[in-house]
């Protein structure tokens, strides 16, 4: 594994050439020599110098220079050391010494060289196993009980951001989130008990302060009597919390349309009965025209009730035509049904509308923007306050070619906190904890989006500028809608 220091000896006779190999075993029985020549030092052991030439020659050079090491140490002893001196020996007890050397050396050699062989199979395993660590996809990183990082791969410097001397001999801790620190303290603690933490989901801090979900995998680390430290997988499952999100909201509003096919069923006959009776009111005869509007406006608004019932969380498409609308004149049609609302609280309306185009759009889907939009505008408000609505022809921000007609409508309400700003039009998300749905941003994000237009919001709550401002632009004519069918 990459940053871990190791030294190792390379053992193998193909590491080097054979004449260094053979020279090194030569120069090994050499010092064996020199070290009988010392006055009494070989002279009740004679062989003991060159069983440690043999061995020495096996161990650093191989099985071949250790062969060589035997041979030249039984000469050199025998011719030196077995009596008479400076000749080969020819009794059998001599004979039968240097034959027995000759053995225990080959005993040596071949010790020697399983050893040999054992460590080098032990050392490319270490060099597999640390390949394979090195380049997994996993951030895997070993540390003390302490929590001071020893080891880091390039997994977790992709994951983290890190690299290597960024973190070694630092605390894991800079990975963990202020709120999680406990959550660490209580791991380090399982893994001082022996215990393993398997796929522990959590969060971790990036170098870049970023946050992401990990699925964590802990083991101690021991020399078989003594726990030293702590291995850490880290895989990264922030796609997938994501996609369970993403399933969670689709099983949600799977249940939100079930409810709505119910709700348009069950409503469906008490809002006819109510349609009915007011036709026959408003045929009576003797109703002044002011009724008469008001009724007509009744009549209106419960065939968008009726409408919305089926249109709810965009499962129903509107089976109208679009047609042209002055967006002005449906804001006045929104406004007059919240008109008795807007008065309870004391709210006042400033309206601007310049001259604006006419844009092609579905009428009831534009109405229940709207009517989303002034709903929230007048709760923001406790007591009092200011909606100011402003219509007038306009180009998308982000697309200055295309032409068409924005809305703005602002609340002098507490105004809207950044924090939960990036999370207003997520369906079921909502601040209303004890009467909102999380369904009205969400949704008309979609007629906007549907309509091919755009929707935002600017909100402030700091202390003489509070407020929110959303606002919705309708291109002319719309890319997403086909304007043969305009009516």
């Amino acid at each position: 594994m990459r940053r871990i220091e190791t030294s190792m000896f390379k053992l193998d006779l193909g590491q080097r050439s054979w004449p260094i190999c053979y020279g090194l075993a030569a120069l090994f029985v050499a010092v064996a020599l020199l070290l009988n020549l010392i006055p009494a030092a070989g002279e009740s052991l004679p062989f003991i110098f060159f069983f440690a030439a043999v061995a020495l020659s096996a161990r650093v050079c191989g099985f071949g220079p250790a062969l060589f090491a035997t041979a030249l140490s039984a000469i050199t002893a025998d011719y030196f050391f077995l009596p008479p001196p400076f000749t080969i020996a020819h009794s059998a007890a001599d004979l039968l010494r240097v034959l027995f050397f000759v053995l225990v050396s080959l005993i040596i050699s071949s010790v020697a060289k399983q050893n040999s062989r054992v460590e080098q199979i032990a050392a490319l395993r270490r060099t597999q196993l640390a390949a394979i660590v090195e380049s997994s996809d996993d951030a895997i990183y070993t540390k003390t009980l302490e929590g001071i990082v020893i080891t880091w791969n390039r997994g977790a410097e992709r994951l983290y951001g890190y690299k290597a001397e960024e973190v070694i001999g630092k605390p894991v801790t800079q990975l963990v989130p202020p709120e999680k620190q406990q959550e660490e303290a209580d791991i380090m603690g399982r893994l001082n008990r022996g215990e393993k933490i398997d796929h522990w989901e959590t969060i971790r801090i990036r170098k870049d302060k970023s946050t992401v979900h990990i699925s964590l995998t802990v083991s101690p680390l021991s020399d078989g009597e003594k726990i030293f430290g702590a291995s850490s997988i880290s895989r990264d499952i922030t796609a997938r919390k994501i996609s369970d999100e993403a399933l969670k909201r689709a099983e949600k509003l799977a249940t939100a349309g079930r409810l709505s096919a119910t709700l348009a069923h069950e409503l469906n006959n008490p809002l006819e009965a109510v349609t009915n009776l007011i036709y026959i009111v408003r045929n009576t005869n003797g109703l002044d025209e002011k009724s008469k509007k008001r009724l007509d406006l009744a009549d209106h608004e419960l065939s968008r009730v009726a409408h919305l019932t089926k249109q709810t969380l965009g499962f129903y498409r509107d089976s109208s035509s679009p047609v042209r609308l002055d967006l002005s004149k449906v804001m006045d049609e929104v406004l007059a049904i919240y008109m008795r609302k807007l008065e309870s609280k004391g709210v006042s309306v400033h309206k601007q509308y310049s001259h604006s185009d006419e844009v092609i759009a579905y009428p009831g889907e534009v109405r229940q923007i709207f009517s989303n939009l002034i709903g929230n505008a007048i709760d923001a408000m406790t007591d009092s306050g200011c909606v100011s609505i402003k219509i007038a022809n306009s180009r998308e921000w982000r697309n200055a070619d295309l032409s068409g007609v924005r809305a703005t409508i602002f609340d002098s309400g507490t105004g809207i906190d950044p924090a939960i700003k990036p999370r207003l039009f997520e369906p079921f998300y909502t601040t209303k904890t004890d009467i909102g749905t999380g369904l009205g941003l969400w949704l008309a994000k979609e007629l906007v989006q549907k309509h091919g237009g755009s929707i935002s919001v600017h909100s402030s709550i700091r202390t003489g500028s509070r407020g929110t401002a959303f606002s919705v632009f309708l291109p002319t004519n719309p890319p997403a809608l086909n304007e043969k069918e305009a009516a």
